[in-house]
């Protein structure tokens, strides 16, 4: 031996080398022994003597951009009577145009260098390989090394990869794996594919049952779609950290991701690798073909889903997940129905949740519960939301709701879970003629439209809409106070303001809300939207009843909203100018005003518009003035201001102390005769002579912000009709 190694230094060196290449370099989760049962190989065998043969296991290719990596498993069975010892043997693989590559132990067999009489062993290897080789271009060479000859090895066997392999587990089968020595079975379920306008958006369910006898954690996989042309994309995994699988136990990992629209859907597969830090490589662990798309078992809008807990069996059904503007955030919140379809009640379980964001991005949320309920009776069902918030900027593709309850010795459990793709949390937009109804107990109500009017200033406008709202409970109620904006065309946001009434409402009767923006003048407010919530604080429901009728839960009532739940929208119709010439049926509502017998007068300094008026009230509607006033103005028709005053609407009230016969100085409502404004004008007595004709023009102002409602035209010091 000494005399040989002295004759051929450098190939004993060699020998050595590769030796020792194949003691100590790492192994993939799946390669440590492959499956001696694994039919899918159908490699032939490499005679070894004494009935002991050799095949090859688990043969697979990863092209990506750490390299070319070729994993095999060497399945060696040693039927003689003697051990055999894997270091006298050798393994090459040949190339497509005679090229030679050194297959490579794994690390993890690095003890396993004999096979015991009677027994088998499986050791695994990975070879690097130029980029354009394909499986079909290698053939394994093995052989032994032999002293006695020159070269000091002898060629036992070869094999081609056969022309039918394929590394590919068909759709609807099944691939075993090996996880810290436990055979794993991995399968593809479920695929859905959705789309929108930029991407194809696969949805796939990866089934992992553990056939051995001990649980096991699954390893840090990474998961990609590879397409027919050979593109990969990266997938992300739901529920893969420190997922542990116990014996007989199936466990299910969602799969999301996108691929470019252009990109062929066809022959699309799922390709599992796991990163080899030693190697720093990416090394294949399955190959799995995507099975048809599924007959979409994403759960729909009315697809109702039970969970049981001590108390009983529940159903859940969600309405829907939304994405909605807040200021320099979006919110994040799902719209669902907690039922008891039972014989006996139920109470309210003590939810919790967390959105998870393309499977990887946790948001903890909070449960609301918009009723005011002790309970589930049997037969009943109650509406509750789950909302967070995220940055608006923040893009994502897929969103899932992860439903939590605290058991009675506190424990947290999932229940169950619901997913969307990000291009489904729009909130659907209603004709600006339909109607909207919220039908939680104790808040159901009916919205609509009634018109949008806008106020003028210099350099903005005060969009505004009215919005009524109807009492669809029993009994007087206070209505659910909204959060609101506007969106443009374009996609512009503005924050809405909601003057809400302050009062309960009756069974039956009508509320008016003003919704408001100040927006800059000359907006194009054509393809303008509303979007209106229920407006929460700290988790709970606010109203718009006032802050002291004796309800000690209506102290929460004055907080500002933090977030909106329960979203719905409208289009908005276009303004219709509405100004009352003459001045009949002025509308200020909820008041209509008609003024007849106008008249002027100067004596000395003071001037005076004396008319007769008549103010009536829509009693069947509730609407709260603050802020809003009436502003009269006499302009002289060669451009003089005479005369402007003003009033709240909220002074047309009468008094409690007030009668009929008692002198009025404001406005009231009721028909009056002979009401009169007066203002000191000094000047004007100098202007007669160019006094000829006037125009009385009545504004309704709100917020600093003023609209036409009334014109009328009369000479000075004539009584119109």
């Amino acid at each position: 031996m000494n005399r040989i190694c002295k004759r051929f230094p450098n190939f004993m060196a060699l020998t050595i080398a590769v030796f020792i290449s194949l003691m100590f370099l790492p192994v993939s989760a799946f390669a440590d022994d492959g499956n001696p049962d694994d039919t899918r190989s159908a490699f032939e065998r490499i005679q070894l003597g004494g009935n002991s043969y050799a095949e090859i296991k688990q043969l697979k290719l990863l092209s990506d951009h750490t390299g070319n990596i070729v994993t095999f498993t060497l399945h060696i069975s040693n039927e003689s009577s003697e051990s055999l010892s894997l270091t006298d043997y050798w393994i090459r693989l040949l190339g497509k145009n005679g090229d030679s590559f050194i297959a490579k132990l794994m690390p993890q067999d690095k003890e396993k260098t004999k096979i015991a009489a009677g027994s088998s062993q499986m050791f695994s290897y990975y070879v690097l390989v130029k980029e354009a080789t394909s499986l079909h271009d290698l053939k394994f060479l093995f052989g032994k090394w032999d002293f006695s000859r020159s070269p000091f090895e002898r060629q036992i066997g070869e094999i081609s990869v056969p022309d039918d392999f394929t590394q590919v587990t068909p759709a609807g089968s099944s691939q075993e794996i090996k996880m810290s020595g436990t055979i794993v079975e991995a399968a593809l379920s479920d695929f859905n594919l959705g789309k929108n306008e930029k991407n194809s958006l696969p949805n796939v369910t990866l089934k992992l049952k553990n056939l051995g006898k001990y649980s096991v954690t699954v390893p840090d996989y990474q998961f990609n779609v590879r397409t027919s042309e050979g593109y990969t994309y990266p997938l992300i995994a739901k529920g893969l950290t420190d997922l542990l699988i116990n014996s007989q136990e199936t466990k299910e990992i969602k799969l999301t991701g996108s691929v470019p629209a252009n990109v062929s859907t066809e022959g699309w597969e799922i390709v599992v690798t796991q990163y080899m830090p030693d190697l720093k490589l990416n090394v294949p662990i399955a190959d799995l073909k995507l099975p048809k798309e599924s007959e979409q078992e994403v759960r729909s809008s009315d697809e109702e889903i039970a969970f049981t807990d001590e108390n009983g069996l529940y159903m859940t059904r969600m309405n829907g997940m939304y994405r909605l503007p807040w200021e320099d955030t979006d919110i994040l919140t799902a719209d669902f129905l907690l039922m008891n379809k039972g014989s006996d009640s139920l109470p309210i379980p003590q939810l919790s949740g967390y959105f998870l964001l393309d499977g990887k991005v946790k948001v903890e949320a909070k449960v609301i519960i918009p009723a005011k309920v002790l309970g589930l009776p049997k037969d009943s069902s109650v509406g509750m939301q789950m909302v967070a918030k995220v940055p608006y900027t923040y893009a994502l593709s897929n969103i899932e709701l992860v439903l939590q309850e605290k058991t009675s010795d506190g424990k947290i459990i999932d229940v169950l879970d619901f997913e969307s793709q990000a291009d489904l949390l729009h909130v659907p937009i209603l004709n600006a003629a339909s109607s909207f109804e919220l039908t939680d107990a104790g808040y159901q109500s009916k919205f609509s439209i009634q018109n949008v009017v806008s106020y003028q200033a210099e350099s903005t406008e005060q969009y505004t809409v009215r919005v009524l709202v109807e009492n669809k409970e029993k009994r007087f109620t206070s209505l659910a106070k909204l959060v609101a904006s506007f969106r443009a065309a374009n996609g512009t946001v503005y924050p809405a303001n909601v003057l809400d009434v302050k009062e309960k409402v009756g069974p039956g009767e009508k509320a008016l809300l003003i919704v408001s923006s100040m927006i800059p003048k000359g907006v194009d407010t054509s393809g303008m939207n509303l979007l209106l919530g229920e407006a929460v604080h700290d988790g709970k429901l606010l109203t718009q009843a006032p802050a002291n009728d004796g309800d000690d839960d209506d102290d929460e009532d004055s907080d500002d909203a933090d977030m909106y739940v329960k979203p719905f929208a409208f289009w908005l119709p276009q303004e219709k100018q509405e100004v009352g010439a003459p001045l009949k049926g002025v509308s200020l509502a909820p008041y209509t005003l008609t003024m007849d017998h106008v008249s002027t007068a100067l004596d000395n300094n003071e001037l005076s518009l004396k008319f007769n008026y008549e103010i009536i009230k829509d009693m069947s509607t509730s609407v709260n003035t603050e802020g809003r006033k009436i502003v009269f103005q006499i302009n002289d028709t060669n451009g003089l201001r005479a005369i402007e005053w003003s009033a709240d609407l909220s002074s047309f009230e009468p008094r409690a102390n007030e009668t009929p016969e008692t002198p009025q100085s404001k406005l009231k409502v009721g028909k009056h005769k002979d009401f009169k404004i007066s203002l000191a004008n000094g000047d004007l007595l100098y202007k007669l002579s160019f006094l000829k004709t006037y125009d009385v023009n009545i504004y309704e102002e709100y917020q600093g912000h003023r609209r036409l409602v009334g014109t009328m035209k009369n000479d000075w010091f004539v009584t119109s009709e």
